[in-house]
């Protein structure tokens, strides 16, 4: 079931109707059942993975907080990780490594004979993988009590308004959510009615809007002009955040609705003023992952400077491959490794988050030179992200520095009305979403406003939605992940 389709909201209608009048126990095996059931929508075959899944980390945390001996403690954690990145790699990445073997056999002038491997990627298995890998890591680690109900662990691994795509939650911060009775409130439902309206308007009105450009534009990079290349990489790096940062948005919102609190995942990510702003607002349930469980494993800024430039790039190397079995995926986990490994040397690394200073014009029209700087940046790494395969990755990138004219007979050009539809995307996001929640640190600012703006402010974004409706629901970018 998609978010944005009628058959969810039917879906979630019925189970809230059932849990705003259950008591908190059979309100968590309700969301169990109803977990269980959207996930398996999709495909019921691989429920008994997620299951296998939770019983093995279930078991694993119990046993290793139950056990003073080190070796006892490790080797249950040593099963959990086994478990889980061996389910993760064998669905995800293994006809990767076997295709990739058999190109370089090739390449040396062999004949390699391997097998051809089509296995279905589960959805969400990325996600719930890394969710289940963390409770058991902070169970080692003493900085968590593992959960004595099985149903209860079930639930905060299937949780379905982030089960497919994130936010990717901390059992410190779910889990007493689900052991604890949460309470409903009027505030909360408008939060949440909120959070679903900006995700479905971000989802629907602008990422869905843009969609086709993206596509035609990376279809045939060869066949475009340099114009219709640099608008098509606007374009995905619209499509990208605004189809991820809505899913994200509705997950919390159907989450706030039942009383929980999830995680932010998204704070403004093109207004960063530097690479590592960038990263420390996109993504945040995985950029912090990575760092916790990765990167400061790994040494961090421990030591000297060469290992920490060392640890960003094999940080970043990985999180790329997370993203997707693809080399494309690791060339721009790599470039987002160099560029973090630069600023760190250049200038110091990360600064605290802050609104940029507006005393001055001067001050802003700075911030305003490293926005652009740090947004090209980024899009020039969306380039990899998005393409099928490195020819189409280095023509669309070739084409966009040598400003190709594109063919010679028929090159493909987006019309005005297409640019016009983008524009007036992009300014109603700006004016009515992100510009009011950076400038208010709040995702649900527009709440703050006085009557009138927020009922223009709310007619406007449902009429966006109306009329971008289309009859096809689009699935979300990240689901593919």
């Amino acid at each position: 079931m998609l978010f944005n389709s009628f058959t969810f909201w039917i879906f979630f209608a019925a189970v809230f109707a059932a849990y705003a009048v259950l008591a908190h126990r059979w309100q968590n095996r309700l969301l169990l059942a109803a977990s269980y059931v959207f996930y398996g929508w999709w495909d019921w075959r691989f429920l008994s993975l997620m299951a296998f899944s939770t019983l093995v980390d279930y078991v694993a945390g119990l046993r290793i907080a139950q056990s003073d001996e080190p070796r006892r403690r490790r080797n249950w954690l040593l099963l959990s990780v086994v478990t889980n990145l061996g389910l993760l790699g064998f669905f995800k990445y293994c006809g990767f490594f076997v295709r990739s073997a058999a190109d370089a056999l090739t390449a040396l002038g062999l004949e390699p004979n391997l097998p051809a491997l089509s296995i279905v990627l589960p959805v969400g298995i990325s996600f719930y993988t890394f969710q289940t890998l963390s409770y058991s890591i902070d169970i080692y680690r003493r900085e968590l009590e593992p959960s004595r109900d099985l149903l209860d662990f079930a639930l905060f691994v299937s949780f379905f308004p982030q089960l497919v795509a994130g936010p990717i939650e901390r059992a410190r911060n779910l889990l007493p959510q689900i052991q604890q009775p949460r309470r409903m409130t009027w505030d909360g439902w408008c939060e949440g009615a909120t959070l679903c309206a900006i995700g479905l308007f971000k989802k629907v009105a602008v990422a869905d809007l843009v969609a086709p450009m993206v596509a035609r534009a990376f279809a045939a990079p060869e066949a475009c002009t340099g114009t219709t290349l640099l608008v098509g990489l606007y374009a995905f790096s619209l499509q990208i955040y605004a189809d991820f940062s809505g899913y994200s948005d509705m997950a919390r919102g159907l989450a706030r609705i039942m009383g929980f609190n999830l995680m932010e995942n998204f704070q403004q990510p093109y207004f960063s003023a530097s690479i590592t702003e960038f990263w420390r607002r996109w993504h945040i349930s995985l950029s912090t992952w990575l760092r916790d469980y990765l990167y400061i494993p790994l040494g961090g800024n421990r030591g000297d400077p060469a290992a920490a430039y060392r640890n960003l790039l094999v940080t970043m190397t990985l999180g790329g491959l997370w993203h997707g079995a693809n080399w494309t995926f690791v060339v721009w986990g790599v470039l987002h490794g160099l560029y973090l490994a630069v600023h760190k040397r250049i200038l110091g690394g990360a600064r605290p988050l802050d609104v940029p200073a507006k005393d001055t014009p001067a001050r802003f029209a700075v911030y305003l030179v490293k926005l652009l700087a740090t947004f090209h940046l980024v899009a020039l790494t969306w380039i990899f992200f998005r393409a099928q395969d490195f020819s189409q990755a280095f023509a669309y990138l070739g084409g966009i520095l040598s400003w190709s004219p594109g063919a010679a007979e028929g090159p493909i050009r987006f019309d005005a009305d297409e640019i016009h539809l983008m524009l007036a995307a992009v300014l109603s996001l700006l004016a009515l979403v992100d510009i009011p929640q950076y400038w208010k640190r709040s995702h649900t600012a527009l709440l703050r406003w006085s009557y009138l703006p927020r009922v223009v402010s709310l007619t406007v974004l449902l009429i966006w939605l109306i009329l971008s409706r289309r009859e096809a629901n689009a699935p979300f970018i990240y689901f593919q992940f």
